[in-house]
């Protein structure tokens, strides 16, 4: 391994400039697929360039959080299969048949959603969609976090239709952030109408539209809205429009531009660590 007989011994490598190149390149390979950690950012000698040592850091880094993510992968199958023996569910099916009774106890339908998102059941998306429409709080969350966690976009109209109808607020709120975090695009202009509805809609729920305009933010709608959004009268409303720029670039419209510029005078803050005016000039510094 890289001459080093662990992964302590390999990053002794990649930390010391006297070490060979070629030796460090491999030292960082070998930091990312068996330690801890991927390879130091402030080794000496080393930039986040394309030179050999550049490269290899960036691959180290990303051996590393490949292999994070199988072992948490790995973590949520196994705490799923021990869910599933606890539910006394011998398949998947049985699984999706406790979810889908209205009759069952409540904690007993929360788990089969949560096993069915820890091994990532396609076949259960319809039903979860399903049962977090009935809008009980806690089943609604899990059942958005099984299907963000399995990802599949399978009936996101049934979701749109969900988040734009006469449903609980939870099962509204919990399907909106689903097609957030699906990235789903067909939703762009759900969000936009969400996004502006002052009076009739939450803050909370206006707050996720806005923030969720980031994943359509090329689109000149979008930006246009956005724009709209920064001069909302609630300041987290604000604070997410300037969450959904995410960058100023060439694609960025003129309208968009000014509506920043003009949040350099805004007094407003959510917190200390969210204040409007800073974030806007952070995003104007990328121009």
């Amino acid at each position: 391994m890289a001459g080093a007989a662990d992964a302590s011994a390999a990053r002794d490598l990649w930390k010391d400039p006297r070490t060979p190149v070629h030796q460090r390149c491999l030292a960082a390979r070998a930091i990312g697929l068996l330690g801890e950690h991927g390879p130091s950012w402030l080794a000496e000698g080393v930039s986040d360039d394309e030179s050999p040592l550049g490269r290899a850091r960036w691959h180290g880094a990303s051996d590393a959080s490949r292999r994070r993510q199988a072992e948490r992968r790995f973590r949520e199958k196994e705490e799923a299969t021990e869910k599933m023996r606890q539910l006394g569910a011998g398949s998947l099916p049985d699984v999706i048949g406790v979810l889908r009774d209205r009759s069952e106890n409540s904690k007993r339908r929360v788990d089969a959603a949560a096993i069915l998102g820890g091994l990532k059941c396609r076949e259960a998306v319809g039903p979860l969609i399903e049962a977090l429409a009935e809008g009980h709080r806690d089943l609604s969350w899990m059942c958005m976090s099984a299907l963000t966690t399995i990802g599949s976009r399978r009936f996101a109209r049934r979701l749109i239709h969900i988040a734009q109808g006469s449903y609980p607020l939870p099962a509204r709120q919990e399907a909106i952030y689903t097609l957030w975090r699906l990235h789903e695009h067909r939703a762009e202009p759900l969000f936009i109408r969400l996004s502006a509805a002052l009076g009739t809609e939450e803050e909370y729920t206006r707050d996720m539209a806005t923030e969720a305009l980031g994943n359509t933010g090329r689109r000149p709608r979008s930006q246009k809205a956005i724009a709209e959004r920064l001069f909302d009268p609630s300041v987290s409303v604000r604070f997410s429009a300037l969450c959904a720029v995410r960058e100023v670039n060439a694609h960025t419209l003129g309208c968009l531009r000014r509506a920043l510029v003009a949040k350099l005078a805004d007094p407003g803050k959510v917190d200390d660590n969210r204040v409007i005016a800073a974030f806007a000039a952070e995003l104007l510094r990328q121009a």
